[in-house]
């Protein structure tokens, strides 16, 4: 028999500000952190809208301080947000099986500062100017950092926080671009429903605003080019009036235990994770599909679903055909929200947000708008939840996760009912239905 896996705490960090918490504030106010990106590596008329998380001191969060030496700032929010998670679990004042307590991270190919690339470059440059590869490899890589590999191998976040939180269980790291934080935390679940695990933390973090992130998505044509005085209004997930993504950063983790495990030490439960599926580029439809028949759920049965929304016409079209496919027939019933209008795309930690968005709402029976959303392009049969947040009876959710041209994941989460009663005290505002 499968073991019931809860979500017992969450972590995140965005340009927002720090904790769940805050972020679930900022969902439910329609409050945005895209700003103009004013960057010193970049020069121009050109006015970049991007999510920047301001005066992040990893410090608070690493105490060996040489340890920051060898950690990119992907790296750095990774362990922020892990912190957080632990820290919102209570999990620290207990003992445990370290051996037990495992870690999956969401992550990739870091991008790299261009200053420390500087002092390579120049010495690799021939007469005119130009960077010749050979020179690079003679010289240009020797004026490197001895240690600057580290800080940029994908596996880094998992090994950092493995360390700093000795967690000995089972480890991993998943790569798969925008998926890869929500299909860590679906990898994660597997893990503890087979029992080779307690606990797990799952998410991902990553950092897009630095000049080498922003000259990859403005080299495919992705990003958005902004055409307006507020750079909030800029990013327009599922809206017929998209015009490309946000650029951002931040880092989402989610601490997820046995049920058993959790009610022994009297946690918060947030919801129940029963259903997990994952497909190709193309498998949007399948993954959802998967997710629910691993959950034994129909599709009239969920109420709520955080989409990818990733904010480009082309992708946010070939989910919301996923979705019409699988819910048709049942989609009047379904509210769709999208949150990357609030933090950028953040890459490897956006699903990972969009879960921890989702576990609040199961708790709280409360549905997040989606800021900037007006109109779809046709009439998909569902609700895309605009200008207010709603409350709603949620027995299911769904959360989805896709990147651009990248693989997709779905998890599917149950409201955790103790005493057979939803509880809506733990909700301080009044929305209406």
């Amino acid at each position: 028999m499968k073991r019931q896996v809860v979500i017992t705490g969450l972590g995140a960090i965005t340009a927002l500000g720090e904790g769940a918490e805050t972020f679930w504030q900022a969902a439910l106010e329609g409050r945005s952190g895209i700003d103009f990106l004013d960057h010193p590596g970049l020069s121009g008329s050109w006015k970049v809208p991007a999510a920047v998380i301001r005066d992040f001191s990893p410090e608070k969060y690493v105490t060996q301080q040489k340890a920051l030496k060898v950690m990119a700032r992907d790296i750095q929010l990774a362990v922020a947000g892990a912190s957080l998670a632990l820290d919102d679990s209570g999990i620290r004042e207990f003992s445990y099986d370290r051996e037990r307590f495992g870690l999956i991270a969401g992550s990739g190919v870091l991008n790299h500062e261009l200053d420390e690339l500087a002092a390579s470059i120049q010495s690799s440059l021939d007469e005119n100017g130009k960077l010749d590869m050979k020179k690079f490899g003679d010289s240009g890589l020797s004026a490197l950092f001895p240690l600057w590999l580290l800080k940029y191998l994908p596996n880094m976040s998992a090994c950092h926080i493995s360390i700093f939180f000795d967690l000995q269980g089972l480890n991993n790291t998943i790569t798969t671009g925008a998926s890869a934080g929500l299909q860590a935390v679906g990898e994660a679940f597997r893990i503890i429903q087979r029992n080779d695990a307690d606990l797990m933390l799952a998410g991902g973090a990553e950092s897009k605003v630095n000049p080498v992130g922003i000259s990859h998505y403005k080299i495919l044509g992705a990003l958005s080019e902004s055409a307006s005085k507020d750079a909030k209004q800029d990013y327009r997930p599922l809206d017929e009036r998209t015009r490309g993504f946000v650029i951002g950063e931040g880092a989402g983790f989610l601490l997820i235990e046995e049920l058993e495990h959790a009610k022994k030490r009297g946690a918060k439960i947030y919801g129940e994770i029963v259903g997990y599926g994952s497909s190709s580029a193309n498998g949007r439809r399948i993954a959802m599909e998967a997710a629910l028949s691993d959950a034994g759920v129909r599709a009239s049965e969920l109420r709520y679903l955080q989409a990818a929304g990733l904010g480009l016409s082309e992708e946010d079209g070939r989910e919301q055909q996923a979705i019409y496919e699988v819910f048709n027939g049942a989609g009047k019933n379904l509210s769709v929200s999208a949150s990357k209008a609030l933090t950028g795309f953040t890459g490897f930690s956006s699903g990972a947000l969009d879960l921890i968005l989702t576990a609040v709402a199961l708790k709280r029976q409360t549905i997040p708008p989606t800021l900037n959303f007006s109109n779809s392009k046709k009439d998909w049969g569902f609700q895309v939840v605009k200008d207010k947040a709603i409350r709603k009876l949620i027995p299911y959710a769904m959360t989805n996760a896709s990147g651009f041209n990248g693989q997709a994941a779905s998890v599917v989460t149950k409201v955790y009912e103790e005493k057979n009663k939803i509880d809506y005290t733990d909700s301080k505002n009044d929305y209406t239905d």
